[in-house]
């Protein structure tokens, strides 16, 4: 019973208005002359939306997936030279004696762990920090601009051991006998599934002002 709540729970915030989304932001600063230092990244109001609040309190975990674009003006079309990606991930441990939400962020070469956070608003305020990120340019004296994008999604499609956790006891014998439901989390209806219970990818971006890359 508890389950067919949590299902019935998913799909009314799927259907439900989301206009906290509106309040996103992602910015992409540059820090001193031609970005030397390489650009800043701030995130606001992430955690605002209802949809996810509710999803996380109900024991899913929000990704937060960031791409950094660096990219050199001029000729006929703009050229990407180089990208970065980092990933945060956001999880609420609803235990009596925690109740507290945790952030992970890992870029690659380190895992930086913030953790036991006791509200929604210091959540919010770590992942509103600035975040530096090495990606300088090669060419001095060219132009350039960064561009961010950021996917935030409460359930990730191939986190299938997530999903397993949350469908417990309940549903599973439900299913017995007619195929097996997380390796079907593979094909399109999957990830169609996947969206269900975690509510639809939203995605931001920004980019900087243009600059000249500095002599090295």
């Amino acid at each position: 019973m508890r389950t067919a709540a949590r299902w019935m729970l998913a799909l009314m915030l799927l259907a439900a208005p989301a206009a906290a989304q509106q309040r996103v932001g992602v910015h992409v600063d540059l820090d001193g002359p031609g970005a030397a230092g390489g650009p800043v990244i701030t995130v606001s109001h992430v955690l605002e939306d209802p949809q996810l609040r509710e999803l996380m309190k109900n024991g899913f975990a929000v990704a937060l997936n960031f791409r950094l674009e660096l990219w050199r003006t001029g000729g006929v079309f703009n050229e990407l030279e180089r990208t970065t990606t980092w990933n945060v991930g956001v999880v609420y441990d609803p235990d009596p004696y925690q109740k507290a939400y945790h952030i992970v962020r890992h870029n690659g070469k380190q895992t930086e762990d913030f953790g036991a956070l006791p509200s929604l608003d210091s959540a919010e305020a770590v992942l509103a920090r600035p975040y530096r990120v090495a990606l300088a340019p090669a060419h001095a004296g060219a132009h350039y601009y960064y561009n961010v994008v950021l996917d935030v999604e409460s359930l990730s499609a191939s986190d299938l051991s997530e999903l397993q956790r949350w469908l417990n006891g309940d549903v599973q014998p439900a299913v017995r006998g007619r195929g097996n439901l997380f390796s079907a989390l593979k094909n399109g209806v999957g990830r169609l599934l996947s969206r269900v219970l975690g509510g639809a990818k939203r995605n931001y971006e920004a980019t900087s002002a243009t600059f000249v890359a500095p002599a090295r």
